[in-house]
């Protein structure tokens, strides 16, 4: 089986980070009001989000401050932790004017690529991928994984206030790339005989979920799949981010094999939610 090939995403950074602030920059008071795809999150809260991730990345990784822990560290109480921190933050950034967001944006974001920047990719990265079912993630998976939350919170900005930017496939593959590396931990509790193989096909890029021995591993397309399921770009992202439930993505996907061998592509969640 030939090897994956990592997913580089540090080059487009730049683009995607001047993307956020001219949008930001743009908008009127009341499209930082806009309510967006999250009920309780308007524009400005996920502006907000977006400063806080960096903020905490770069007090953590690149000056080894770390602050309070989750109490505990399964799944459930590690998301309860996450939620709660991004709560408390949007409630206390709703005091700061838009101006004062996107010039912190601004700079914070260049500090963060430069830290980036200095990570060897095949080293061990700081956080793990845990939607990917990583306990031990490198630098590369870490950096897409930081790359994917950029990208899909601004898309989520932009669906809000109707301005539509950096989704061209340069941008939107590498997501889809980088999401695609935890469908095999989606499988985790599918009973399989060995070599039984599914076909998750995203804009004409297919990837192959193969049975293995002991659990599920991406592989190299199969002709002999099992099971089928296409999506769209658009649609995946949005899947795979809780921005579009399950039961719409089913109407709008061509899928065909046994329900339990389609479904995980449909539960599938690509962030810590």
């Amino acid at each position: 089986m030939a090897p994956l090939v990592d997913v580089e995403t540090l080059s487009l950074f730049p683009d995607l980070n001047a993307g956020l602030v001219d949008l930001l920059s743009s908008l009127s008071a009341d499209e930082w009001r806009r309510p967006t795809v999250h009920r309780d999150r308007d524009v400005k809260d996920l502006a907000s989000h977006l400063l806080d991730t960096a903020l905490r990345r770069l007090a953590m990784q690149r000056d080894g401050w770390f602050g309070p822990g989750p109490e505990a560290s399964d799944w459930d109480g590690l998301v309860r932790f996450i939620q709660r921190a991004n709560r408390e933050w949007m409630d206390a950034a709703r005091r700061l004017s838009p101006r004062i967001l996107v010039e912190w944006i601004r700079r914070t974001d260049e500090e963060l690529l430069e830290l980036l920047r200095t990570l060897p990719p095949h080293g061990r990265a700081i956080f793990s991928v845990a939607w990917a079912g990583e306990a031990e993630s490198e630098n590369w998976f870490d950096v897409a994984r930081e790359y994917t939350e950029r990208w899909h919170h601004q898309q989520q900005i932009r669906d809000a206030v109707g301005r539509p930017g950096c989704a061209e496939a340069r941008f939107l593959n590498p997501v889809i790339a980088t999401f695609a590396r935890g469908l095999p931990h989606a499988y985790r509790n599918v009973d399989a005989s060995v070599g039984t193989a599914v076909d998750v096909e995203v804009d004409d890029v297919r990837w192959t979920i193969v049975r293995a021995d002991p659990g599920w591993v991406l592989a190299p397309p199969s002709v002999h799949a099992a099971a089928t399921v296409a999506l769209s770009g658009s649609d995946a992202w949005r899947l795979w981010t809780k921005g579009m439930s399950a039961a719409e993505a089913r109407t709008r996907a061509r899928s065909a094999g046994p329900d339990a061998l389609v479904d995980p592509v449909f539960s599938f969640v690509a962030i810590m939610a």
